[in-house]
């Protein structure tokens, strides 16, 4: 998604820039505007998917490693207990 949205963003500018030399004379940017303020809209959606992504992934990944370090903690209990019954 975030690829996709980095890719019409930078058709939009490079739309954009086609614009503005073509309306240099003319003086009429409003077409040009309006496509540079899009192209710059998919930029910063593009760049926020990408940091709430990363963020997901390593808070999911601190998740993991919090539950696998709780389930060494009881495998030592349940084994400390079997020990403590055998004795």
């Amino acid at each position: 998604m975030r690829i996709f949205l980095f890719v019409l963003s930078i058709i939009s500018l490079l739309l954009a820039a086609h614009q503005f030399t073509l309306t240099e004379q003319t003086g009429q940017f409003k077409g040009a505007l309006f496509l540079l303020l899009i192209g710059i809209q998919l930029l910063i959606a593009a760049a926020l998917i990408s940091q709430h992504r990363e963020e997901r992934a390593q808070s999911s990944s601190m998740e993991g490693d919090k539950e696998d370090h709780e389930n060494a903690g009881a495998r030592e209990v349940n084994t400390s207990r079997e020990q403590g019954k055998k004795s």
